[in-house]
C-alpha cells in the first residue's frame, strides 16, 4: 500500500495548489523581459489553476500551459518589427542552406571541397550568431562583430552572384543563396543600426514616446 504525504493529498483535494510543469515555468521566466516576468507568469498561473485545471483536468491543463508558454516566448523574443523578422528568416534559411552545402561537400569530396566546407562553416556560424543575438537581445562588442560579418557576407553574396552568372554551368541554388546572403548582410547592418539609434534616443534626457 502506497503512503502519500499530506502535501500530495492536499494538492489533489485543492486544485489551486497544483502546479504546471516545472520545466515550462523555468523556460518562461528567464526569457521574459524583466518588467513582464511577475505579471505574465502570475496571470498565466492564475488562469491555469482557476479556470483550466478544474475544467480540463491535469494533463490537458498542462498541455494548455505549455502551449501558452511557447506562444508567449515566441512573441516576446521575435517581436521587433518586420525588418528583424526578415533578418531572422533569412538567417534561418542561410543557416540551413550552408549546413546542407557543407554536408554535401563532405559526402561528395569534389576538388577544393575542404575550402568550401570551411566557407560553409563560417557562413553558418554567422547566421547562427545573428539569430542568437536578435533572439536574446544581445548588445556590446558582439554587435560590432555582427556589423563587420554582415558586411562580409554581403560582399561574399555579391561575389557568388557575379561568379555564377558568368559561369559556364548555371546553378540556381548558388544564385538563390548568394541573393539571400546579400539581403541578410544589408538588413543585419540596418537592423543593428536601428537598435543602436533606439537605445541612444531612449537614454537622452527629455526624450519621451508619443502619447
Amino acid at each position: 500500500m502506497t503512503i502519500h504525504s499530506f502535501e500530495d493529498l492536499s494538492a489533489r483535494e485543492q486544485p489551486d495548489l497544483r502546479k504546471p510543469p516545472q520545466w515550462a515555468e523555468s523556460l518562461l521566466v528567464p526569457l521574459l523581459k524583466p518588467g513582464d516576468r511577475e505579471t505574465i507568469s502570475g496571470d498565466l498561473l492564475e488562469e491555469y489553476r482557476e479556470e483550466r485545471l478544474p475544467r480540463l483536468g491535469h494533463a490537458r491543463a498542462d498541455f494548455w500551459y505549455i502551449r501558452q508558454v511557447l506562444s508567449i516566448v515566441c512573441f516576446q523574443r521575435f517581436e521587433g518589427g518586420p525588418m528583424k523578422s526578415v533578418v531572422l528568416l533569412l538567417s534561418f534559411f542561410t543557416l540551413a542552406a550552408t549546413a546542407w552545402l557543407g554536408v554535401m561537400e563532405m559526402v561528395l569530396h569534389h576538388p577544393g571541397s575542404v575550402f568550401r566546407i570551411f566557407i560553409a562553416i563560417l557562413l553558418a556560424c554567422q547566421s547562427l550568431s545573428t539569430i542568437l543575438f536578435l533572439v536574446f537581445r544581445g548588445h556590446g562588442r558582439f554587435q560590432i562583430f555582427l556589423n563587420i560579418s554582415g558586411f562580409l557576407i554581403a560582399m561574399f553574396g555579391i561575389w557568388s552572384v557575379v561568379s555564377i552568372l558568368r559561369a559556364a554551368h548555371f546553378e540556381g541554388y548558388v544564385l538563390l543563396i548568394g541573393l539571400a546572403l546579400i539581403l541578410q548582410g544589408v538588413l543585419t547592418i540596418a537592423t543593428l543600426a536601428t537598435r543602436g539609434t533606439d537605445k541612444v534616443s531612449g537614454q537622452l534626457p527629455g526624450t519621451h514616446s508619443a502619447p
